[in-house]
């Protein structure tokens, strides 16, 4: 049996033309591709006035131990509620679990594909380049059904996962940039 590949117009997979203003046809087809959602796919193209490039901030050690977090391994490493206060006082704010998967993506890796990733030593020093460790990173994305949960994603495998917020994971900040 010979399986036929039908090309399908974006809009009959409910991306509304011209709402994507910040990424190509070709970009979303990739996204869609690589395993994102359309929501994720929203979160990272979406038109916005406010959009600007993105600043990652590694939060020095002084300001993490002032909030009783730890460093381990050279990062901070905190509970979800502690990681969005050592952000603020960092002038950042914590990532979106869709600005770490882009991180993912944009280094070579696959979302949720541990095989790929973990052979992929491309992806790997990209990601260190970009100042991440294989670890798991906290995102400000929390779970709509489960509030006391929120998403961080295991850069190793580029795997995101949902904990307890009272959960330990790395703290990486962002903010607008130039």
């Amino acid at each position: 049996m010979k399986l036929k590949f039908v090309l399908v117009p974006l809009a009959v997979l409910g991306f509304a033309v011209g709402s994507y203003a910040d990424c190509s046809k070709d970009e979303i087809l990739k996204l869609i591709d690589k395993g994102f959602t359309k929501t994720e796919i929203k979160g990272i193209c979406e038109k916005s006035e406010k959009k600007t490039s993105l600043k990652w901030i590694t939060p020095s050690k002084k300001t993490c131990n002032s909030y009783g977090a730890k460093i381990e391994d050279g990062v901070c490493t905190a509970n979800w509620l502690t990681a969005k206060d050592i952000c603020s006082a960092s002038s950042g704010r914590l990532p979106s679990v869709y600005e770490l998967k882009k991180v993912v993506v944009d280094c070579g890796g696959t979302i949720n594909d541990t095989d790929n990733n973990q052979k992929n030593s491309l992806y790997y020093d990209c990601y260190k380049q970009e100042g991440f460790t294989s670890g798991n990173y906290w995102s400000s994305t929390t779970l709509a059904s489960l509030t006391n949960y929120a998403w961080y994603v295991y850069f190793y495998t580029g795997y995101t996962y949902s904990h307890y917020k009272s959960y330990g994971a790395n703290v990486r900040c962002v903010r607008a940039g130039q």
